[in-house]
């Protein structure tokens, strides 16, 4: 193949070769988040903290995040806090009006014994980031699975061929 067919093709075969590693482990870290956010649903505890700050990140392709910095007293009576706890965006929609927060407290759930944003998560939004992890397990499942066997039918192909081509000779 010459030309732009080939130059078409050899994208499309490095396309699904990033896919076929990508997938899978986009699959496996959205499951580990899932799970971390049901592990601290169920085992955490429940606490009231105030919302220090907001953040809201753009990407260059036009994709939106937010985060928010919390800090509470546990029930030790110690102060905690934990920066840059990612919430989803349609929680973000409902907290943030003309980029001024309408909430000064969150109820949060948190695992005592970790410190920091990994062991934090917000009540009010853990089923709406435990959906979206789910999802994105099957997106990246899915695309794994188109990867290998697109990856696997390129190769193939491309067997038949160079042994047509050399039986030719």
């Amino acid at each position: 193949m010459s030309g732009i067919v080939g130059w078409i093709t050899g994208k499309i075969k490095w396309l699904l070769l990033i896919a076929a590693i990508g997938g899978p482990v986009l699959a496996f870290f959205s499951w580990q988040d899932g799970e971390r956010v049901r592990t601290i649903a169920a085992k955490g505890i429940e606490a009231q903290a105030s919302v220090e700050g907001a953040t809201r990140t753009k990407r260059r392709r036009g994709g939106t995040s937010y985060s928010v910095d919390l800090a509470w007293k546990d029930a030790a009576g110690k102060d905690r806090s934990a920066e840059k706890v990612s919430v989803s965006n349609e929680f973000a929609n409902r907290i943030v009006r003309n980029d001024k927060l309408t909430v000064d407290t969150l109820t949060i759930k948190y695992l005592p014994d970790e410190p920091g944003k990994d062991a934090v998560i917000i009540a009010d939004d853990a089923a709406r980031q435990a959906d979206q992890d789910s999802e994105m397990i099957y997106v990246g499942a899915g695309a794994g699975a188109i990867g290998i066997l697109g990856s696997g039918l390129f190769f193939l192909l491309g067997r038949r061929r160079s042994e047509g081509e050399e039986q030719a000779a």
